[in-house]
């Protein structure tokens, strides 16, 4: 009986969870996968075709270049050069001239105007999250914990004689599933909306942002990039009577080829992820508490039932407890349990399967013993 007592005392040690000398739940995702892809494609590619743009300017030179009169030393040339470039909104056409001159500095806004709603969620929404999240997968390990020690503690009954100490022994069990936190704490918050408000908020002005670029950029392609010539007027101020300066010049922007190709990529970019921020923001009505299930196995668990909340404060915590559940240890050992539950086809029960497996160990551990008294009495014998 000692070495059974022993060897049961190893299963349930193996199952238990042990303390955490500091928080285990550190690098929790506080922002869903699709939200980070929407983020990092929407906000990267821009900066970096735009660092592309920079980059083509550097390696060849200024944006526009004009056709200067043979006569013109290379400082007039260049002034002509930078004059025509400030007066290119002067134009007739300056609209699409001028959205040339300032299409990287849009490119870079509206990259800002994207990442707006992740600092909003960053500095809104994840604080509380982080703290209600530790919580709950908190909550959840320690139910486990509670449920194997209900286990350990009828074990240990088979071997109490005294019906007091017996009674004692199944009040203290009862008691520890009798308020499941967790669930309680989960059920609070199907009436409150204002996490979700947030969460919402932020998609809607991601995918306004997004709406917004597509429209610019596919006005850029449309009329803007077929008009990269224009005349340069060089008769103002001191040179407006000068006969030796031509009264106009013949201009062309050079990056506007660049430019072109660099919004053709950012609005495929930008009709691509639209699709993906409206999957996200129709996460919280899809989102349901089936991932839960593994711990319907445990006693006491299950009054919160298999539930799909509909934009409630409820329905986020369950998208993001759902995305880390890799944290949660409880989760990974209950899900060999139910995996258990599922092939045995005349029903299972848990704390039946563990007292067989302290059983198990206990009839292993006397085999040993057992073969080793029987090798050393060969020894003797010999």
């Amino acid at each position: 009986m000692a070495i059974a007592s022993v060897a049961a005392e190893y299963v349930f040690s193996d199952f238990l969870l042990k303390a955490p000398t500091e928080s285990k739940y550190k690098g929790l995702r506080l922002e869903l996968a699709a939200d980070k892809i929407v983020t990092l494609l929407a906000v990267g590619m821009p900066l970096f075709l735009i660092s592309l743009a920079f980059a083509q300017e550097v390696s060849v030179g200024t944006q526009i270049s004009c056709f200067a009169p043979t006569n013109f030393s290379w400082k007039q040339a260049a002034y002509v050069d930078s004059f025509c470039w400030a007066a290119v909104q002067q134009q007739p056409q300056s609209a699409p001239l001028w959205l040339h001159k300032f299409f990287p500095y849009i490119l870079l806004l509206l990259a800002i105007l994207v990442y707006i709603p992740a600092l909003f969620w960053r500095f809104t929404a994840t604080p509380h999250l982080s703290s209600d999240l530790n919580f709950i997968m908190e909550e959840l390990d320690r139910f486990y914990t509670r449920a194997i020690k209900m286990a350990k503690n009828l074990v240990s009954i088979d071997g109490k004689e005294s019906p007091g100490e017996t009674r004692s022994i199944m009040d203290v069990t009862e008691g520890c599933l009798k308020f499941p936190l967790v669930e309680h704490y989960l059920k609070t918050k199907r009436t409150s909306r204002s996490l979700v408000a947030k969460y919402l908020l932020c998609r809607c002005l991601t995918l306004l942002t997004l709406l917004l670029g597509c429209v610019f950029l596919g006005y850029y392609i449309r009329l803007a990039s077929h008009a990269d010539e224009f005349s340069c007027d060089l008769r103002t101020g001191v040179l407006q009577n000068d006969s030796t300066v031509p009264s106009a010049l013949q201009c062309k922007l050079v990056a506007v080829g660049v430019f072109g190709l660099v919004s053709k990529i950012n609005l495929g970019m930008y009709v691509l992820l639209s699709p993906v921020v409206v999957y996200a923001a129709l996460g919280p009505a899809r989102q349901s508490s089936s991932f839960l299930q593994p711990y319907e196995i445990l006693p006491g668990f299950g009054s919160l039932g298999v539930i799909t909340p509909f934009y409630n404060d409820l329905s986020i915590y369950l998208l993001f407890l759902k995305e880390n559940l890799s944290h949660v240890e409880s989760f990974k050992c209950l899900q060999v349990l139910e995996l258990l539950q599922a092939a045995d086809e005349e029903g299972f029960d848990t704390l039946c399967l563990l007292r067989t497996l302290g059983q198990v160990k206990s009839d292993v551990t006397d085999s040993r013993k057992a073969l080793r008294k029987e090798k050393e009495t060969k020894k003797t014998g010999e």
